[in-house]
């Protein structure tokens, strides 16, 4: 089979938020906790607990005819249990997405993210005080929101009274990878900017301080092993095969659809032909009644 290099990334050239490195790094136990966790503490800005992690984690829909989901990274972190929080885990989503024909459904996506994993997590008879807190985490190379901001948090309130507090648990963080910091951004808001920077751009170049640097170590790594240059090459052949199928699949509904027009064109001359025969007849008719009189 002839590998078509030019239509082909290579993985040497691939980056964090590539689906399939990102994938690969999270397939990796020990590399995955420690990428989860820089991704937490940076975009936390605090030091992050004991936490476990579920990579490709699918969450069926709530019936057989509805959208299940699969979450890249699936987080959950010990807290201490106090009177105001009656659970003793938090629950991240990490997802980085370069999908940008999609952004105008991103919000949406979120609610119906967050919506299937708190029905994972409250079982039966289990009070709702009990439902943990959520926060989901895009990583996006795009601007979902068009402000150019590195970092967006959106949240529920009370239109009415926005003043009041309104706390079901939900935070939804959006970053975009190549955003403005804040005015006032202080050392916490340069690490996360340089994070981002090498999340989207994974060269050693971009790696300029120590967790960039440690991440930069998982991904030469990982790009180095042999079985995952092997599944990439699959997943590209796989991929391009679909292409063509699609290709394909377009050309043959072409054909039917210019064989389909070819055969109304030849049917509505056909139709032509008999009202000209009948004008004829007709006409033809008319002369030898009048011939008669």
């Amino acid at each position: 089979m002839v590998v078509n290099k030019k239509a082909m990334k290579r993985l040497e050239d691939m980056n964090v938020i590539d689906d399939f490195l990102f994938t690969e790094i999270m397939a990796d136990q020990e590399y995955g906790l420690e990428v989860c966790r820089m991704i937490l503490s940076c975009v936390l800005k605090r030091k992050i607990g004991n936490i476990r992690f579920t990579a490709q984690k699918t969450v069926p829909g709530i019936s057989e005819k509805s959208h299940g989901i699969r979450l890249d990274a699936y987080v959950t972190e010990d807290i201490e249990r106090t009177e105001k929080a009656g659970n003793d885990i938090r629950v991240y989503d990490v997802e980085p997405d370069r999908q940008s024909s999609k952004k105008e459904s991103l919000p949406k996506r979120s609610r119906y993210y967050g919506d299937l994993i708190d029905i994972q997590l409250l079982d039966i008879g289990v009070d709702y005080d009990r439902l943990p807190e959520l926060v989901t985490i895009f990583i996006l190379s795009y601007d979902p929101f068009g402000e150019n901001a590195m970092y967006y948090e959106a949240g529920t309130v009370i239109k009415t009274h926005p003043h009041l507090p309104y706390d079901d648990g939900i935070r939804r963080i959006y970053l975009y990878v190549n955003g403005d910091m804040p005015d006032d951004a202080g050392d916490d808001d340069r690490q996360l900017k340089s994070l981002l920077k090498y999340i989207n751009e994974s060269t050693t170049d971009n790696a300029t301080d120590d967790i960039t640097r440690k991440l930069d170590d998982i991904v030469k790594t990982t790009k180095l092993k042999k079985d995952v240059g092997i599944r990439y090459m699959k997943s590209w052949e796989r991929e391009r095969a679909i292409r063509e199928e699609g290709r394909e699949e377009g050309r043959e509904e072409a054909r039917k659809e210019t064989e389909a027009a070819e055969r109304r064109a030849e049917e509505a001359e056909k139709r032509a032909e008999a009202a000209e025969k009948r004008l004829e007849a007709a006409e033809k008719r008319l002369e030898e009644l009048k011939a008669g009189q």
